[in-house]
Parts: structure tokens; sequence; C-alpha cells
């Protein structure tokens, strides 16, 4: 059972149209949100590179391999291993 009786005890939903619901409120969102999603990501883009001011090679690599990435990171100075020099 839904939860639609609980709040909409006076509504009803037939069968069918409450199976295809779903579905149809799935494409819908696909046919509005994805291509939205895809016009901001370009304006987006568009934007960031008309500006004129150029982000430092920090900011870049921030961007590129964020901190949990699996980027190998270098040893901080001084905790290098001493390797065996005996081998």
């Amino acid at each position: 059972m839904s939860a639609h009786p609980k709040f909409c005890p006076r509504c009803s939903i037939g069968r069918i149209r409450r199976k295809r619901l779903p579905y149809v409120m799935v494409v819908e969102d696909q046919l509005v949100n994805i291509p939205r999603f895809r016009f901001l990501q370009y304006w987006g883009t568009y934007r960031g590179y008309r500006d004129p001011a150029q982000p430092s090679s920090q900011l870049k690599r921030v961007f590129y391999y964020p901190p949990d990435s699996l980027e190998p990171r270098p040893a901080p100075p001084g905790r290098h291993k001493a390797r065996n020099k005996s081998a």
C-alpha cells in the first residue's frame, strides 16, 4: 500500500495510473533535468574560460586531483626512508 491514502484519504488514483505514474515522472524528470544540467555545465565552462584571471597551478591541481584522490603524494620533507646501502 502506498502512502497516498494516509495524506489524502478522499483522493483516489486508479490502478493503471498508479503503475504508470512513476515511469512518467522519471521520463519527465530526465527530459527537463538532463538538458538543464548540460546547459548550465556548458554555460559555466564558457563563463570560466572568458574570465581574464588565470587560476594558479595549485588551484588547477586541486580541481583535477582533489585531496582525497588516488594521485600519489610526495613525501613530506625530512620523512624519507633511509635506503639500505648494503644491499
